[in-house]
């Protein structure tokens, strides 16, 4: 199943849909199910486990017509706000280009006695730790208040001149557990959504140089973490790690790409996090951004304004506008 979040015409707060795979209709587990807090919102239902999932799977078997909602007059949201936040590394092969150009801007826009060697050799030893496939699952935590809806305008942050979006996939942990088992891992994912990681190169780039990392301010801004337009349950999706990719900039395809480049599974992540920790139920982890995901690593920008698409087979389009700011 495909669960939304969305507003209806006078509502005065979110409601909790299943798309009935119709091209047009919704329908609202809200209104369906009053009574039921497990419908209340998304993290609602993901806390109501089986049994709300049984119950929706009912309502989308059969259809109750009082409780259908049109697909064009309805507001999507942002699925929900997570309860945590992390972007793993389970793709990194994206960052041999990402290091390249890397190097070439920081030599090219800072003051340093550095060479471009210098600089691609540093990260290329960062590189080459990350992608070893023994290496455990490394993450970055991000805000969950800058968490934004599909189709909603990101305004081009003032600070910088280099904004650039990352297609990824993202998990939604289901089950809260530690120390989990291999053979348990995958049922403690609930589903899967689409994820843009908006990153501002030249802050990034700058803080690096600084040695404060490069995620922070970088990644975390208004509206930078976006996911959607829904999440998929596990069930529907089949293999996770074989799904098409791609991303469009004003309708020009810019990238194409495939969950297959995951160095790690989320199962592994799973197991290797929960070792380190409690996982909680409504975390969200990114894959790290697919080969070609983003437009930096492939010696591009974005214009302003700007229409962002990342598409991913099975789950759908996550679209932002992207337009400078006043």
């Amino acid at each position: 199943m495909k669960f939304v979040t969305f507003h209806r015409p006078g509502d005065l707060s979110p409601r909790l849909g299943v798309d009935n795979n119709d091209g047009e209709t919704y329908t609202d587990l809200t209104a369906r199910y009053p009574d039921d807090p497990a419908f209340a919102s998304m993290l609602a239902l993901i806390d109501g486990g089986e049994r709300a999932l049984d119950r929706a799977a009912e309502a989308y078997q059969q259809i109750d017509e009082s409780a259908l909602v049109m697909r064009d007059v309805v507001t999507l949201l942002a699925p929900f706000t997570p309860r945590r936040m992390r972007d793993c590394g389970l793709m990194v092969s994206h960052l041999r280009q990402s290091i390249s150009r890397t190097a070439h801007w920081l030599t090219e826009n800072t003051r340093t006695p550095h060479s471009y060697g210098e600089f691609y050799r540093q990260m290329d030893d960062a590189f080459n730790t990350l992608y070893d496939p023994s290496t455990p699952v490394q993450f970055a935590e991000r805000d969950p208040a800058t968490v934004s809806a599909p189709n909603a305008v990101l305004e081009w942050p003032a600070d910088s001149e280099y904004l650039d979006y990352e297609l990824e996939l993202a998990a939604v942990i289901g089950t809260t557990g530690s120390n989990i088992a291999p053979e348990n891992a995958e049922s403690h994912i609930f589903g899967y959504t689409v994820y843009n990681d908006w990153s501002l190169r030249d802050v990034q780039a700058r803080n690096a140089l600084a040695g404060a990392g490069a995620h922070g301010n970088a990644k975390d801004f208004a509206h930078s973490n976006p996911f959607g337009p829904c999440v998929v349950t596990r069930d529907e999706i089949g293999d996770p790690g074989a799904l098409r990719m791609s991303v469009r900039v004003n309708g020009e395809v810019w990238g194409e790409g495939s969950s297959s480049q995951m160095l790690h599974s989320f199962p592994e992540a799973v197991v290797q996090l929960s070792a380190r920790e409690e996982i909680v139920a409504g975390e969200v982890w990114g894959t790290g951004t697919v080969r070609n995901g983003s437009s930096f690593e492939i010696g591009r920008r974005l214009p302003r304004p700007a229409l962002v698409e990342l598409d991913i087979e099975k789950i759908g389009v996550l679209t932002q506008y992207v337009v400078p700011k006043p």
